[in-house]
C-alpha cells in the first residue's frame, strides 16, 4: 500500500472511531466499554474526555510497545494520540441533534450505527496492516500465544473495561451491554471481508 492511501486509511479509520463513539455518547444509552472507561477516567479526574482517551491509549501503548511492537504502526500511534479529539469533535458535531431526547427507537438505531462504524474502522486497522490500536495489537498477541479467539478475548476485556469504568463514574446502559457483546464479534468478522481483486493484487506485489 502506498504512503499517501495508507495515511488516508488512517484519517478514515480515526473518523470511524470518532463518528461512532461520538454518536454513542450522544445517545445516551452508555458508550462502548473503552469510552466508559475514558468517562469514568474524565469523571474521576475531572479532565476532559479527549486527555483521559490520551491517558488511557499512553499506558496501553507502553504495554504493547514491550509484548506486541510486530502489531504495531503508525495507525497505533496516531490512534492513540487523537482519537480521543476525533471523539471530542464528532460529540461537539452531534450535540445540537439532541440524540439523547430522541425516542428509544432512534437512540438504538443511531447507536447500532456508530457500533458499525466503530467497529469498522478498528477492522480497517487491521486489515490493511495500518497499525492496530494498542489494545488490538496486545489481544492478537495474546491469541497467538494462546489460541483463544480475539472475539473471546475483547468480549473479555471490554467486560473488565465497563465494570472499571462504572465504578469511576462512567455512564452505562444497555448500549455499553451491546457493545460488548458486539464489537469483538464485527471486528473479527469485518477483518476477515473478501478483499476487492485489484487490492489483493497490490497487496501480493508488495508481498
Amino acid at each position: 500500500m502506498s504512503r499517501g492511501k495508507r495515511a488516508f486509511g488512517i484519517f478514515a479509520a480515526m473518523n470511524g472511531v470518532g463518528c461512532g463513539v461520538g454518536l454513542f455518547l450522544q445517545c445516551g444509552l452508555g458508550s462502548d466499554p473503552i469510552g466508559i472507561l475514558c468517562d469514568g477516567i474524565s469523571r474521576s479526574l475531572g479532565i476532559q474526555f479527549g486527555n483521559a482517551s490520551l491517558l488511557y491509549n499512553a499506558i496501553v501503548i507502553v504495554l504493547a510497545l514491550i509484548v506486541a511492537k510486530r502489531n504495531m504502526g503508525a495507525g497505533t500511534i496516531v490512534y492513540a494520540l487523537t482519537s480521543g479529539y476525533f471523539i471530542d469533535f464528532y460529540s461537539w458535531l452531534f450535540s445540537p441533534l439532541q440524540l439523547g431526547e430522541q425516542i428509544f427507537a432512534v437512540k438504538l438505531l443511531v447507536y447500532l450505527i456508530g457500533e458499525l462504524l466503530f467497529a469498522f474502522a478498528l477492522a480497517l486497522l487491521i486489515r490493511f496492516e495500518l497499525g492496530m490500536n494498542a489494545l488490538d495489537a496486545l489481544l492478537y498477541k495474546l491469541e497467538e500465544k494462546t489460541s483463544v479467539k480475539y472475539s473471546v478475548l475483547r468480549t473479555g476485556t471490554d467486560f473488565l473495561y465497563t465494570v472499571t469504568g462504572f465504578l469511576l463514574g462512567g455512564v452505562f446502559g444497555i448500549g455499553t451491554v451491546l457493545s460488548i457483546l458486539f464489537t469483538g464479534t464485527l471486528v473479527g468478522r469485518f477483518v476477515k471481508l473478501e478483499l476487492p481483486k485489484q487490492e489483493q493484487e497490490c497487496r501480493q506485489a508488495e508481498a
